[in-house]
């Protein structure tokens, strides 16, 4: 009887690292699926509005404080680059994680599990602040070049309205060319 209830007991803890292992496979479906939305959520959405800004509102010879974009810029390569190596770390853990449930290795796990979640948690907190300092960085570029843009067309506002002479010229169509200095002699010789 005895011998029952411990293969019982036995079954049930069986059960319940088969159905942790399920969790763990879909854990690692889900992060492959959010690998590559997160991914080009991310690329497409700072190259885009990186781009945009300078093809649309500032060129990139007339803008100022440059660093502040080339940071920008840099730090979300750096979120991309390590949301990128935290969902490779999650799948090669997932697949370790299974690994020992499957050798029977429940000790190993919960000596693991710690360790490889740390991991990745410091990758995903890298992410999370290059991409926060990253757009501080681009907002501040783009705050500093719209105000200095607005300014740079108030002063041409403000300039009077008296066109030159030559453009006069040209808003009135074509004007004869000035004659030569010298007169013509009345008299021409034979």
């Amino acid at each position: 009887m005895e011998d029952l209830e411990h293969q019982i007991k036995n079954e049930k803890i069986r059960q319940e690292w088969i159905e942790y292992r399920n969790s763990v496979l879909d854990n690692k479906s889900k992060s492959q699926d959010d690998f590559e939305k997160y991914i080009n959520i991310l690329a497409s959405g700072g190259l885009v509005l990186s781009l945009t800004f300078f093809e649309k509102i500032v060129p990139l010879t007339q803008a100022i404080f440059k660093p502040f974009v080339i940071i920008g810029m840099f730090l979300m390569v750096i979120t991309l680059l390590s949301n990128l190596y935290s969902h490779y770390k999650s799948i090669i853990d997932s697949d370790s994680t299974i690994k020992e449930i499957d050798e029977e290795k429940y000790n190993d796990i919960f000596r693991n599990i710690d360790k490889r979640n740390r991991k990745i948690n410091r990758l995903n907190q890298v992410s999370i602040w290059a991409l926060i300092f990253g757009i501080m960085c681009l907002i501040i570029f783009v705050a500093i070049n719209i105000y200095h843009m607005n300014n740079d067309n108030q002063k041409v506002q403000e300039r009077p309205n008296h066109p030159s002479p030559s453009i006069e010229r040209q808003e009135k169509g074509r004007t004869t060319p000035p004659p030569p200095r010298n007169n013509p002699s009345p008299n021409p010789k034979k």
